[in-house]
Order: C-alpha cells, then structure tokens, then sequence
C-alpha cells in the first residue's frame, strides 16, 4: 500500500464525536459516516453487511463502544464473519464493561474482541495493563493513545463568542439514564450544599420514561422528576440531544459533574477539556490519568457513608477554582499525533496481514 492511499474503515460507531474526528478523507476514510450500527440488532447481520458495506468496501474494521446492545452469540457470528472475509479488527477499549448493565455478560464480549482483535488501542497505561492482567498476553502488543478532543477547537472557538462562562453553573450530562450513572444522590447533595446556594444545575437528559419494559413505575425516576422542579435546577431534554447544545451547555458552565457508579474512561472529561469546566468525578475508573486536574471523590473502599461528605467537599473545592480556559490549540497539535498513531496502527495491521 502506497503511502498516499486512503485506508477505508469500517467504524462501529462512526457518528459519535470521538470517532467522526478521524474521518477526515485524507488518509482514513469511513465508508459508513453517521451510523451506529450496533444500535440496529435486525439488521447487523452477515447479510446486511454483504449488502450494504460489502468486504471489498473497506480495510479494517474498528470496533469502539456500543457492542453491547447486540446480543452476545450475534454479535460472535459477525466477528467470525470479518474474520472469515480476511478483515482485521482494532478494537478500541473505552470500557472494561457495560456501561448499561453491570456484569452483562460476565465480560464475554470483551473476551471476545480481545480474542479476535488483530490490534487493541487502550487510552490509557492503566486499562492497558488491566487487558494484560486479565485477559494474558495479546498477539500483539497493546497501543496506548489519548482520546484527545470531543469539540474541535474551531468549533469550541466559534461557539464560545456568544457564551460567557457562569462562574454559578454546574452542568450534569445525563443521557439515557445508564445504570452505571447516580443521579438521585448527587442532585440532592448538591442542592443541600449551603456553599453553592448561588450555584444552579444544569442537567441534561433524554425524555423520562417513570415505566420499565413490564410497565410497572421506576421510583427513581418518579423522585427524579420530582427533584428537577427546584427552583436551581435548569433543564436541557430532547430525544437527540446535538452535541453543539451540549458544547454550548459545557462552554458556560464552571464544572461538570460526573457521579459514574463504576467506569473506565470519559469522553465527558475531554469534552471539559476542551470547554474550559472543572471536572468532579468519582474515583471508579482512570480519569486522573485522562486528566490530572480533575476533583475526585473516593468511592471504591465502598464506604457509602462517608459518599455524601466526599462528593460534597469535591463540589466545593471545584467551585473555589478560578475558571479555566479553553484548551485551544494544543487539542490541535494533540489529535495530529493521535491521528498518526492510528494511520500507523493501520498500516501495520494491512502490511502485516498481507505476509500472511
């Protein structure tokens, strides 16, 4: 392969922020731009593929986020299937588990991407050592590469000439209510919080659904709807939430708050980056090597007692910060390596499999 070619990927994902950055045209190329395939379990299928994204279309595959919501033995059947198309797999580890479920599968589906992977991408040393240590030895050596931007810094830029930053605002990205996120506690603290009285919350979600899928009523939910009627509590809900509301949403606030009840990485913490927000996040997964300047609050001895107080005098000492500033252009500089370490990846893998 010439060194001018365009490598063609098949991203699953491709339209969350964090993959569509590298689908720039100019050496990496996606052949399925804003889809997430996973999400649309009938028609993923060995057929649909053939049909829609045929194996002469691309390279490679990349595997990121979202695996999960395909069921385990359909999910095997299209690895097997990538395999048997001669299709190298990069598999990127943005978690050690399910972010919707806890223990879902047992991690049978980290297994299997360890197991069919030609090529792991870890964003960090720690949860590269983690694969090590829980899955053995891989092929081949496992790559460490930073997440780097969620907003490009023109974008941030443009966006933030119309924004002033609210030294008295908070901001909880919630999403579709994940069970791996706390939002009942975290709320309640806060708002009790004599010290940031002047202080409101910004939360943002998709549309309450108060019923699960057998119709009966989630309490939680019920309490928190009925939270969110506090008079310091603002509130963004759609049923797509676009990522510029959301960069809008980070770009005034002073800190975001991550309440995550287990977790590895955040793509919330580079978004805060590269908004200029304190961050305060539980200690759960590797986001001070994501970060060395973000608030923790120690969770894992699973005192929960002591919970409250934590998180509490992590919000204060967030809020006693002088505002940050926009990351700016060194998120530029950043992604350039980090985009040539995956062109790298790429190419190694194609020269690679091609002796074979």
């Amino acid at each position: 392969m010439g060194k001018k070619m365009t490598i063609k990927i098949l991203s699953l994902p491709s339209r969350h922020p964090y993959m569509s950055k590298f689908n720039i045209g100019k050496g990496i190329q996606f052949i399925n731009p804003d889809t997430n395939l996973f999400t649309n379990t009938q028609n993923l299928s060995e057929n649909f593929l053939n049909q829609y994204y045929p194996p002469e279309s691309y390279d490679i595959v990349h595997i990121h986020f979202s695996f999960d919501r395909t069921p385990i033995n359909q999910f095997e059947k299209i690895l097997r299937y990538f395999r048997k198309n001669n299709k190298p797999i990069v598999w990127t580890c943005h978690s050690k588990e399910s972010l919707r479920i806890k223990n879902y599968e047992n991690g049978r589906y980290q297994k299997l991407l360890f197991q069919y992977a030609n090529q792991i991408i870890s964003p960090t040393k720690r949860c590269a050592q983690w694969l090590n240590k829980n899955f053995g030895k891989h092929k081949n050596p496992l790559k460490v590469v930073p997440l780097g931007f969620m907003a490009h810094p023109d974008e941030v830029r443009h966006l933030n000439k119309k924004i002033k930053k609210n030294v008295n605002l908070f901001t909880m990205l919630i999403g579709d209510f994940r069970q791996n996120k706390e939002f009942i506690q975290s709320i309640i603290n806060f708002l009790q919080c004599n010290e940031l009285k002047k202080v409101k919350l910004q939360l943002i979600f998709k549309p309450i659904n108060i019923y699960n899928k057998n119709g009966q009523i989630k309490p939680e939910m019920v309490i928190f709807q009925s939270i969110i009627q506090h008079s310091r509590i603002e509130t963004i809900s759609l049923p797509d939430i676009p990522n510029n509301i959301i960069t809008k949403a980070f770009l005034a606030s002073h800190a975001v708050i991550l309440p995550y009840k287990w977790g590895t990485h955040s793509g919330q913490i580079e978004l805060a980056k590269d908004c200029g927000c304190h961050v305060v996040v539980s200690d759960v997964g590797y986001y001070k090597e994501q970060w060395n300047k973000i608030h923790l609050w120690k969770t894992l001895d699973k005192n929960y007692f002591e919970f409250p107080i934590r998180y509490t005098n992590a919000l204060i000492r967030a809020y006693r910060e002088k505002p940050l500033k926009l990351a700016g252009k060194i998120r530029k500089i950043e992604f350039n390596k980090i985009f040539n370490d995956h062109l790298n990846i790429y190419k190694n893998i194609i020269k690679k499999e091609s002796r074979l």
